[in-house]
């Protein structure tokens, strides 16, 4: 099995999983009316904007900061190398994938049960790699949670994160794998 199917597949038993944990805690908790209060066609409209477009600024802030700042930049590189190969579909699907499930978990559970601190916390935590470099990505998921867990706080519900959580890892997982198969294409092509 090649990387890109076996970590598509990773990631939906994962998230599947996680997604799994989100709704029995939130069935056993009655924390589900929360998650999709949404009165009517201007509210529906309002959230898929919100999301939408503060996941695009999401998405510009995340593209300039690795232009930009070394560590992240490096950080970057290294993640387009794991990403390499991988197509719009697969994009597609790990983001799906993770933005539902995190949002439930973290947002609709947590946030819910505990508050936003601990939430926004905990979002960051489990976003922590095994090198120095990567604790860029754990600020990023810090700062990240902040705007998604109070885009749960005005929106009332889990529509307008989970899209700025989507549009987010959509694009980037998207460019990140274009620039790793170029990076990729690239150490080929100087090596023959």
């Amino acid at each position: 099995m090649s990387r890109r199917p076996r970590l598509v597949a990773l990631a939906a038993v994962f998230y599947g999983l996680m997604l799994a944990a989100g709704l029995l805690w939130g069935w056993l908790r009655q924390l589900s009316p929360q998650w999709w209060q949404i009165d009517g066609q201007a509210e529906l409209s309002m959230a898929v904007l919100a999301g939408c477009g503060l996941g695009g600024l999401g998405v510009a802030l995340s593209s300039l900061l690795a232009r930009t700042v070394p560590g992240i930049k490096e950080l970057s590189y290294r993640v387009s190398l794991l990403l390499a190969g991988h197509n719009g579909r697969d994009a597609i699907l790990l983001a799906l994938f993770s933005s539902v499930a995190e949002e439930l978990v973290f947002r609709g559970c947590i946030q819910e049960e505990f508050g936003f601190w601990p939430a926004t916390f905990l979002f960051a935590i489990v976003h922590v790699g095994t090198e120095r470099v990567w604790l860029w990505w754990t600020a990023s998921a810090f700062v990240a949670g902040i705007g998604l867990g109070l885009l749960y706080e005005h929106q009332g519900g889990l529509l307008a994160p989970i899209l700025m959580h989507f549009v987010i890892n959509a694009i980037n997982i998207h460019l990140l794998a274009r620039k790793g198969e170029q990076a990729r294409r690239d150490t080929l092509s100087s090596t023959v």
